[in-house]
């Protein structure tokens, strides 16, 4: 995945998560953390999950999540499940 590739999904990530959020893009910095700093609660973090799959056309399981803490978690997550999605691998447990 390209350098530029990687800012339009963290762009678009920004501008979903301020949308269904309801927090100012510029709070979404790498470092924010969901819970402290976001005030993302558990509801909040799997309606984003879901909303983030069905924008990106990705899976994002439970167990996978589980390890997200900070806004760049999520950035990482998901360019690394876009990027495998478009080399044709499957990050969700299923067979190819």
């Amino acid at each position: 995945m390209t350098t530029e590739e990687r800012a339009h999904i963290e762009g678009r990530l920004r501008a979903v998560a301020s949308h269904h959020l309801d927090i100012d893009p510029g709070r979404l910095v790498l470092t924010a953390r969901l819970g402290q700093d976001l005030c993302v609660d558990s509801l909040d973090a799997v309606e984003l999950t879901m909303v983030l799959e069905d924008e990106f056309d990705i899976a994002l399981p439970d167990q996978v999540v589980a390890d997200v803490r900070t806004f760049g978690d999520i950035v990482a997550l998901v360019q690394e499940r876009v990027g495998a999605r478009a080399d044709g691998f499957r990050l969700d447990g299923a067979g190819a």
